[in-house]
């Protein structure tokens, strides 16, 4: 390492010196090794930074602070990058307590070491300090990507998300605890209120057994294991009978004690102001469904269930909204809000003929059509009904002109149908509607080319290029169509490279990228990426045929005349077209015997 530090050093004294400096450093006598790193610095005419990562290193070991500071700085300055330098003034700042400045050099340190374990919780620590969440979540985040053991790590993301409410993120970090150490009780609890958080109230009450299996739960935690248990349709009595203090109960709870007493006037009025307060709550709308059930009052119940069952939806417990939102419909089939929600709720749990049927229902019924015509089409897509998708985008786009997006769906489905003319006009409305959306463009020039104009389809593809140069599929599609008709070659090659940038063993890139070449009657070029192509095809996609085909005409003008063959045979075992059944006849009747 010392030749290598001092390689390009001219001045013999400065290697000396270097020298004897790391012998009194090994010795023990700071002082003297730090004379003898001193002189090598004042005979080295370009002094590396590993001197000065010596000379800092020493004077720290010395006490001398400051002077350790500045040979850490004009180190730096020589060398910004320094893994050394870098290490010692980090540490530096963190001792001083300089975090924000500490994070700069850290920063620096973990790309060129990524995985070093003490050096992310040095990170930590300087963000934990400065109160930098997101510098915490991407730091515990490589932690535990590094090592997905390091529970503590864990803990720590889940916590920082349970505070932002990103609960779905933390339920993660939790759960990842819990299959490390089954009985973590930091993981049990917090995971127990992001059940709470989120409706889960049947999960939460498993957790909660386990919490008060080890006598873990205080009045607080007691109430809120009751009041799940309330919801589950259990007693909750006995466990508000072990609270301590009775006086300190919330509201909500006093409503069941009632309820659970009989007074349900008393108890409907106080879960009554918790709705006007809490409308996203749960507990009291089970508490006045329970109500109206005991006073056989149906308006009231399907008020209140209709109510639940979207707070079930807006926090994704389908299988419960789907139970509260049926028994609505048995209450009141003709209630549209509710039909609208189940088709919602179906759709949610990708039961597509019921969510159709629900929808279906509304727009038959209701003068206000909304969303309704939009989900249908969209349902009829994913059935794969593309007659039925057109009927319902084509009623939307008479209720809703002026609305781009049901253009550009309704034009869509004219694609799939391969009714070209339409599918142009519909994409040319969304484009009247919005003139800078490039996957407009894109598919008005897509069906161009399908209809054959070939000029308007690249004047199209240019646009929508031009408004997003990222987009693979349109800068493969571009290029191919130039490639195709020969013109703007090393343009079209730009735009597949960039294609292949992003999907470097997509086929019908490679093939795009094949037939430049040939068209640039670079063929061994050609040849390298077509069967690059062949390799990984899906040959149940018929249009696939054409790769087939690409590869024997580059086999053919090569003079592999039985390679060629069997390429056009593969291409007709995919889709027969007479153009590939005629190459293969003039090639037989030709060349092979």
């Amino acid at each position: 390492m010392l030749g290598a530090a001092f390689a390009s050093a001219s001045e013999t004294e400065a290697l000396n010196s270097f020298s004897m400096g790391y012998y009194y450093l090994y010795e023990g006598e700071l002082e003297m090794a730090k004379s003898q790193f001193k002189l090598a610095l004042y005979h080295e005419t370009d002094p590396p930074a590993t001197l000065f990562a010596m000379l800092s290193t020493v004077c720290e070991w010395l006490g001398e602070s400051d002077e350790a500071k500045e040979y850490t700085r004009r180190g730096l300055a020589e060398d910004p990058e320094n893994e050394e330098l870098l290490e010692i003034d980090s540490m530096m700042l963190l001792s001083e307590g300089k975090y924000e400045e500490a994070i700069e050099s850290l920063k620096k340190l973990s790309e060129i070491r990524p995985y070093d374990v003490g050096l992310m919780f040095s990170l930590a620590e300087a963000y934990e300090t400065t109160e930098n969440e997101d510098g915490l979540i991407d730091v515990y985040s490589r932690m535990v990507k590094t090592n997905p053991q390091m529970v503590d790590a864990h803990l720590s993301l889940g916590y920082i998300f349970t505070k932002r409410g990103m609960y779905d993120d933390a339920e993660v970090e939790y759960e990842a605890v819990l299959e490390i150490e089954p009985e973590n009780e930091k993981a049990v609890f917090y995971l127990t209120y992001i059940y709470l958080s989120t409706g889960r109230t049947d999960a939460a009450l498993d957790l909660f057994r386990k919490l008060d299996s080890k006598e873990l739960l205080n009045d607080e935690m007691l109430e809120d294991y009751a009041v799940n248990l309330f919801i589950e349709g259990q007693d909750p009595i006995p466990v508000l009978d072990r609270i301590e203090n009775p006086d300190l109960l919330s509201e909500e709870t006093v409503a069941i004690i009632r309820l659970s007493e009989g007074d349900l006037e008393g108890a409907k009025e106080i879960f009554e102001t918790i709705v006007a307060e809490s409308p996203g709550s749960i507990t009291p709308y089970i508490g006045l469904i329970r109500i109206a059930e005991r006073k056989n009052n149906v308006d009231m119940e399907r008020k209140w269930r209709f109510v639940l069952a979207g707070n079930y939806f807006k926090y994704r417990i389908f299988d419960k909204a789907l139970l509260q939102a049926e028994r609505v419909k048995v209450l009141d089939p003709e209630f549209l809000e509710n039909r609208y929600l189940l088709g919602d709720i179906f759709y949610a749990l990708r039961r597509t003929k019921d969510a159709i049927e629900e929808f279906m229902y509304f727009t038959r019924h209701s003068e206000e059509k909304g969303d309704a015509l939009l989900k249908l089409g969209m349902l009829y897509d994913e059935a794969g009904d593309h007659d039925k998708a057109i009927e319902q985008f084509s009623e939307a786009v008479k209720l809703f002109p002026e609305n781009d997006k049901l253009y550009y769906y309704l034009g869509l489905e004219y694609r799939i149908v391969e009714d070209y003319k339409n599918a142009a006009w519909a994409f040319r409305k969304a484009i009247e509607l919005r003139d800078d959306d490039p996957e407009y463009y894109f598919n008005l020039g897509v069906s161009c080319e399908r209809m054959g104009k070939i000029e308007e389809a690249i004047r199209y593809l240019d646009r929508s290029v031009t408004l997003d140069d990222t987009n693979p599929i349109s800068l493969n599609y571009l290029g191919y169509i130039l490639a195709d008709e020969g013109i703007r070659l090393e343009e079209a090659k730009d735009y597949i490279e960039k294609a292949l940038s992003a999907e470097p063993d997509n086929s019908a890139y490679l093939d795009s990228m094949g037939w430049v070449y040939f068209k640039l009657a670079e063929y061994a070029k050609a040849k390298e990426y077509l069967v690059a192509a062949t390799s990984d095809i899906d040959t149940t996609n018929k249009e696939n045929y054409l790769i087939y085909e690409h590869l024997g005409d580059v086999y053919y003008v090569l003079g592999l005349f039985f390679e060629a063959k069997e390429a056009w045979q593969k291409a007709l075992s995919i889709k027969h077209t007479e153009g590939v059944a005629k190459k293969l006849r003039d090639l037989e009747e030709g060349t092979i015997r």
